[in-house]
């Protein structure tokens, strides 16, 4: 069973919130050389959550409005022939 898009993108959501919070909590460390590290590297990581985030929103409302426009297409129906 394949998981829904909307709860993907509630997990980074999830993720890019926890890494914000992470973010703030490291940088009262920053005279700590590791600390630094840390924090660049959470920052990256935050900031790949976010895009794939923003990447998967997009995508659902793409995807949400093609459907809602094959749904409103009308179908094409041939003529009928004529019998002569």
């Amino acid at each position: 069973m394949m998981t829904p898009l909307k709860d993907i993108h509630a997990l980074l959501d999830a993720a890019v919130k926890a890494g914000n919070a992470a973010s703030d909590a490291i940088s009262s460390h920053a005279a700590n050389p590791f600390a630094v590290m840390v924090l660049q590297r959470t920052r990256l990581a935050t900031s790949e959550h976010r895009k794939s985030r923003d990447d998967l929103k997009v995508a659902m409302i793409a995807l949400h409005k093609k459907n809602q426009s094959i749904a409103l297409k009308p179908v094409d129906i041939p003529p009928k022939k004529s019998k002569k």
